[in-house]
């Protein structure tokens, strides 16, 4: 018992530091007023598998992008789909101007080289094919390029209609993810480059070797790379994007495992990176903090369902030795004093803290994207369900990657 305790307790205070330190960073951030210099060319890569459903509207909005028709070039990309995707892409191609690359199926990576082989534009993006832009996302992304060190920017991602529990909890956390990765851009440890338009400096990518074809996960392995030659990644988070998202715990579990898989492998790859002065913050600060944020989550959430499991054993023994324990048990209703009188104050006191601060963060992310708060049950799951799903997915990812499975995109 007083090992779990003092476990428990060495959890809560390190997110504590970290969440903590996290607000500290987003009241130092300053927004500075933006003054569009010129408007590079730029070629947009859409990749796409099997996505007669998604492809016509992604291409759509493409062509519907804010920015000089003269400079923007767009190239859809099949990669050897077997349902309709090739007809649909070519009837659009037959009405818009764009050029259409059919190739056999090789991977999003393999596809998105292809493209970029050719590229003469001075900058090079990325667009999902189950992903829409807004009209003025591309022109808001551009001034970041203005700094010499900067090669990559990507877009605030956001879900597109969510319906059920998953897709509304993926909501909640992507709206979070745009506000952390502004944080990690303002200290310069931005590590990841999502697909849903993500924009380089065309000659960078090209010179760093493109993208990675055997990866789980080009976007982050992409990332890590571009930080390990020294370049910097922004976000410009009034650029907003749409994507969908996975709508079943198994679709979920597919992409979240591949996605942490994808994680450990490219941190693995680049090791050196981690402690190394050379990378600042990003060695000392967020390499670390990627690590430990994995371990605590894990074990925040054994522990607890230790705990849970216990409380249960308790109970059932106890029913099955103490005539009507059960029932006076659970229809007995605790009084908040009673409540209060029966909490470790030592473990209970930092747990409340942490759950405040984690809610003004789920609210202050709200703000940065100005949308409101919805889904008020869906709350109460982002904070106690989805950490769960997300230690379940973590613990699958790790045991495919001793088992050394065979990976699947």
């Amino acid at each position: 018992m007083l090992l779990t305790s003092v476990l428990i307790g060495i959890i809560v205070f390190i997110s504590l530091y970290i969440t903590i330190v996290w607000i500290s960073f987003l009241y130092l951030y300053e927004k500075k007023p933006v003054e569009i210099k010129k408007y590079p060319y730029i070629t947009i890569a859409i990749p796409a598998y099997n996505e007669e459903k998604a492809i016509e509207k992604t291409i759509l909005t493409a062509l519907k992008l804010d920015y000089p028709k003269e400079k923007l070039s767009i190239v859809v990309i099949d990669d050897g789909s077997t349902d309709n995707t090739k007809k649909v892409v070519q009837a659009l191609s037959k009405k818009h101007n764009f050029r259409f690359i059919i190739k056999k199926n090789e991977g999003k990576a393999k596809a998105m080289n292809t493209a970029l082989k050719d590229c003469k534009t001075e900058l090079f993006a990325c667009l999902d094919a189950d992903s829409y832009v807004e009209a003025d996302s591309l022109k808001r992304m551009i001034h970041h390029f203005d700094k010499k060190n900067v090669a990559a920017t990507i877009t605030a991602i956001h879900v597109i209609d969510p319906k059920n529990l998953y897709e509304k909890l993926q909501r909640m956390e992507y709206l979070l993810a745009i506000m952390t990765r502004k944080l990690m851009a303002f200290i310069n440890t931005l590590s990841v480059t999502p697909g849903v338009l993500s924009v380089y400096k065309t000659k960078i990518l090209q010179k760093v070797g493109g993208f990675d074809e055997e990866t789980l996960t080009e976007d982050f392995e992409i990332a890590m790379r571009l930080k390990y030659y020294g370049y910097d990644i922004e976000i410009e988070t009034t650029a907003k994007t749409y994507t969908y998202v996975p709508d079943t715990f198994w679709k979920l579990w597919r992409q979240r495992v591949r996605w942490y898989r994808g994680f450990v492998e490219s941190h693995k790859k680049y090791y050196k990176m981690f402690l190394n002065k050379k990378y600042g913050r990003l060695a000392y600060f967020q390499m670390p903090l990627n690590i430990a944020g994995i371990l605590l989550l894990v074990a925040a959430v054994v522990f607890v369902s230790y705990g849970n499991l216990i409380n249960v054993y308790h109970l059932i023994r106890r029913s099955m030795l103490i005539d009507g324990f059960f029932f006076s048990h659970i229809f007995s209703f605790l009084t908040p004093k009673d409540f209060i009188l029966t909490q470790n104050i030592k473990i209970m006191f930092p747990v409340w803290i942490a759950l405040f601060l984690g809610i003004l963060i789920f609210y202050l992310a709200h703000r940065e994207v100005k949308e409101k708060v919805k889904f008020p049950f869906t709350i109460w799951a982002f904070f106690i369900l989805l950490p769960i799903i997300t230690a379940l997915h973590w613990l699958g990812a790790l045991i495919q990657i001793i088992f050394k499975t065979k990976k699947k995109w």
